[in-house]
């Protein structure tokens, strides 16, 4: 692509408010964007206790098949089968994971159902593999069944793909009725839960007992998890066919000894982040019925809070104002989001307070108010 094409687009997206820059959050600044929903990531206490019992070498050096299968990621592996009671294999991050299970599983006479709202790395996968999909109402698993009704008996190989909890709108899916649909219509299954694990423990579909009935069960660590990275869940002539096939896992440098070990690390210590788990659902609770004492509409019922604003110009110029308030709050901007929904999405940890909560839905309410 020409300098000049570049530039071209570039003056574009800034004249629709839409151009990204990267930036410091530096501690001065209340963080309500953050995907570190339980605090792991900055608790000094289980950064202290990791590096004071472990000291992991900071580079994997390799792909998976060359050095790169080292003795931390394999334990990492090994445990997560023992939690789960399947075979489990590393990616290097949530968009890696969906992305190559998609292309590497799928192809020309695949027919890909997928939540309307699944997540860029499920659609490049769709794309990248060739399959034919088509896209549900968001969470209506009536939508979902009529479309399983109207082409079971035109394709053989039916992927079916959710997300537990989405970002954008904060809600969950039915996992129990999309496995009862599996059931009944004889499709494969490919969970996300992207933003549920460490909230939830080991994760919705472990807490249901359902890992068994998913194929494909997707566990980024690098938002409840506090780290980076993504664990897949499946059989093991799957695991084996990744290994074999997936371009993505063969062809990257393995992630560094010192993530897997945190990694390990955080895993065997789920059970002991309830008082976390209990604090946020209370700050959840309160931050919702704030809200709704002050006239802020959201249909959210998770940690995750969306509240739309409307074009891009609007968020961007309260996005501003509220960061010189002391407030980084993230715009979702069009086209990530259909377009007049435009949104901030709250990402809720344990570790803010009550009087910091207050006072932040007090100015987001007077910017709402008198932002145009």
């Amino acid at each position: 692509m020409k300098k000049e094409i570049i530039i071209e687009e570039l003056e574009r997206l800034k004249g629709i408010n839409n151009f990204r820059k990267l930036k410091i959050c530096n501690g001065e600044i209340l963080n309500l964007s953050s995907n570190d929903y339980l605090g792991l990531a900055n608790d000094k206490e289980l950064r202290e206790e990791f590096y004071k019992n472990y000291r992991p070498k900071l580079s994997s050096s390799s792909s998976r098949l060359i050095d790169g299968s080292y003795e931390e990621i394999m334990e990492l592996e090994k445990r997560a089968e023992q939690i789960y009671g399947k075979p489990c294999i590393m990616f290097n991050s949530g968009f890696d994971a969906n992305s190559s299970l998609i292309e590497t599983f799928c192809n020309k006479n695949t027919l890909i159902l997928t939540d309307r709202l699944n997540h860029a790395s499920i659609y490049d996968g769709i794309i990248n593999s060739g399959a034919e999909f088509l896209r549900y109402k968001h969470l209506d698993m009536d939508s979902l069944e009529n479309l399983l009704k109207k082409y079971r008996e035109k394709y053989e190989d039916i992927l079916v793909i959710s997300e537990t909890i989405y970002s954008m709108d904060g809600d969950i899916a039915d996992v129990e009725r999309l496995v009862e649909l599996k059931k009944k219509y004889n499709f494969s299954l490919m969970i996300d839960e992207a933003h549920s694990y460490g909230v939830y423990g080991y994760g919705i579909v472990h807490n249901l007992s359902l890992v068994e009935d998913i194929d494909f069960l997707v566990i980024p660590l690098g938002k409840g998890g506090g780290s980076v990275g993504a664990m897949v869940i499946c059989e093991n002539y799957i695991k084996e066919y990744i290994v074999n096939k997936s371009r993505k896992f063969i062809f990257s440098t393995a992630l560094p000894p010192v993530n897997s070990l945190w990694n390990l690390f955080i895993l065997n210590k789920m059970g002991e982040f309830d008082e976390k788990r209990g604090k946020l659902e209370f700050i959840k609770n309160y931050t919702l019925k704030l809200l709704k004492e002050n006239g802020i509409e959201t249909d959210s019922t998770t940690h995750i809070i969306s509240i739309i604003i409307g074009n891009n110009s609007r968020i961007e110029k309260i996005a501003e104002n509220m960061r010189i308030k002391g407030y980084l709050l993230y715009p979702v901007k069009e086209p990530t989001v259909p377009k007049g929904t435009a949104r901030f999405r709250i990402g809720l940890n344990p570790n803010i307070s009550i009087e910091e909560l207050e006072t932040f839905v007090k100015e987001l309410k007077y910017e709402i108010d008198t932002v145009f």
